[in-house]
């Protein structure tokens, strides 16, 4: 069989036919010109929408990336840089956002405080001599507040962490602060007493008998009036974007701290240890140590010291400090009396003031506090507490210079 043979067989024509038939009958032609340009318009169409569609996906998907983007943005300026902690006290976050409005807000009482008193100064003449003092006093004021400016933003966070500390301790003492006392302190910072005292009559002289009642110099203010003030006040906070709240807040802190300080100054110990020592200060280390071969030598540590002791508030007394517990000489000196024991004397110690020899004549580890040095240790309790608690593992600090806001 011939290729021309394997072809599909053709059905004959009928007679007047020109169009083959195939097998099945149906005719056989081919597509038309105008049929084939629609199917290749179809085509151009369909790959036209196609392409459309591709633009419109791709700019949909790029149009979601940039809100993406810019929502990511915003959520990282206004949303977590806000609220990330600046620092941890005992597991409790301080944020980012408290401090920004704690910094302004202290910048604004600053400026304010700036204002006034070059606003006094401005009234005064200072050539004149009766006002000289005056002047000199409130330019050192204005200095002082300048100066602290440069430290207000590290200044506000130390503060910061402080009241945490202050509020966690009276959470655990079950120490608190009523509406009331925190509405009566702000009445007070504004000038406002809700229940001023009644003047008392005192007598003029002991001999003329006659008695007056002291008046005000002003008219104590009213409670439209402190309203009135404190609205205003509060509007000029929002102005940089303090909220009363904040302002509040600092008032409250201010009575917990008072609370708390009240709390640790009574329970200081009305006993410390203790020592009585004497000593013979000199100015270089080759006089002291020749100091220490005379008394090695037998030499008398008292008629030393009154002869070659610097101290003169005690070389005449044979260097007699008396009796002092902790915290009342330099941490050199007192570090170096409360290691020895009574008798001993020790090496050339060197402080400020220049080299000592100490001799302890005795010590009491429970001896009564004097009433000077008790009023000391409880004016400083809380500030000796809160310097052991800052320098503890609970407080952590996240501070940086790019989280302070930008002035005003």
């Amino acid at each position: 069989m011939t290729k021309k043979d394997k072809q599909a067989p053709v059905t004959p024509q009928k007679d007047g036919e020109t169009t083959p038939r195939r097998k099945d009958g149906e005719t056989m032609r081919a597509p038309s010109t105008g049929e084939a340009l629609n199917k290749r318009q179809l085509s151009k169409r369909e790959r036209e929408a196609r392409q459309k569609r591709l633009v419109i996906t791709l700019a949909a998907i790029t149009a979601a990336a940039v809100l993406l983007v810019l929502a990511f943005g915003f959520y990282q300026e206004y949303v977590a840089k806000p609220s990330a902690p600046i620092a941890v006290v005992n597991g409790k976050s301080i944020s980012t956002r408290d401090y920004q409005a704690m910094v302004r807000y202290q910048r604004f009482q600053l400026s304010s405080t700036i204002a006034q008193w070059q606003n006094q100064l401005s009234l005064l003449d200072p050539t004149a001599e009766d006002q000289e003092f005056l002047v000199q006093y409130i330019q050192q004021q204005i200095e002082s507040l300048q100066n602290s400016q440069v430290t207000l933003a590290t200044d506000v966070l130390d503060n910061m962490i402080e009241d945490e500390l202050i509020r966690q301790e009276a959470s655990k003492r079950s120490v608190t602060v009523t509406e009331t006392e925190l509405e009566e302190e702000v009445e007070q910072q504004f000038g406002y007493i809700r229940n001023p005292p009644t003047p008392t009559p005192v007598p003029i002289t002991a001999t003329v008998g006659i008695t007056l009642t002291p008046t005000p110099t002003e008219a104590p203010m009213t409670i439209d009036e402190f309203q009135q003030n404190y609205n205003q006040y509060v509007v000029a906070l929002r102005k940089y974007d303090i909220s009363e709240t904040t302002f509040r807040r600092l008032f409250e802190s201010g009575l917990y701290r008072t609370k708390i300080e009240e709390a640790l100054a009574a329970e200081v110990p009305l006993t410390a240890a203790h020592v009585h020592v004497r000593h013979i200060l000199v100015q270089t280390e080759d006089e002291a140590n020749k100091v220490v071969e005379r008394l090695k030598a037998g030499e008398d540590f008292a008629a030393l010291a009154k002869e070659l002791s610097q101290d003169t508030s005690n070389n005449e007394q044979g260097g007699d400090l008396g009796w002092f517990p902790r915290g009342q000489m330099v941490t050199e000196f007192e570090d170096a009396a409360f290691a020895l024991q009574p008798g001993e004397t020790s090496a050339p110690v060197q402080t400020s003031y220049g080299y000592h020899i100490i001799q302890l004549i005795e010590r009491d580890e429970n001896r009564l506090l004097d009433e000077t040095m008790l009023e000391q240790k409880k004016s400083t309790a809380l500030d000796d507490w809160l310097t052991v608690q800052r320098a503890s593992e609970v407080v952590k600090s996240y501070w940086s210079s790019d989280m302070v806001p930008e002035a005003e």
